[in-house]
């Protein structure tokens, strides 16, 4: 962790420090909304693990990624947005978003 009050740092956490907080709480939140929200989080835990070029680059490297996990209005899973990084070591969690899915009853 950064010391306090330093560059790149908010209150003595470093800007992953921050990102990782952020992002759990967006997890913590979407799991008390959903109800299959753990079946929906699973998919994208397993999807990232087996091939993290799944996601869609967003630098010229491709570290930066950017994936979208459709939810299932019927079965009360969330639509998932992931913006992750691909390090030597792991895949890092940027961002998350959760929203309702879309119903497609009616539709064609």
């Amino acid at each position: 962790m950064g010391e306090q009050g330093s560059a790149g740092s908010r209150g003595g956490l470093s800007a992953r420090s921050c990102r990782f907080l952020e992002v759990m709480a967006e997890i913590d939140d979407a799991s008390t909304k959903w109800t299959r929200f753990d079946d929906a989080w699973s998919v994208v835990h397993w999807s990232l693990s087996r091939d993290p070029s799944v996601g869609t680059p967003l630098t010229e490297g491709g570290h930066l990624r950017s994936v979208v996990f459709d939810g299932s209005f019927a079965h009360s899973m969330p639509t998932i947005y992931v913006l992750y990084e691909i390090t030597s070591t792991q895949i890092v969690l940027q961002r998350v978003k959760f929203s309702d899915a879309h119903s497609t009853a009616g539709r064609a």
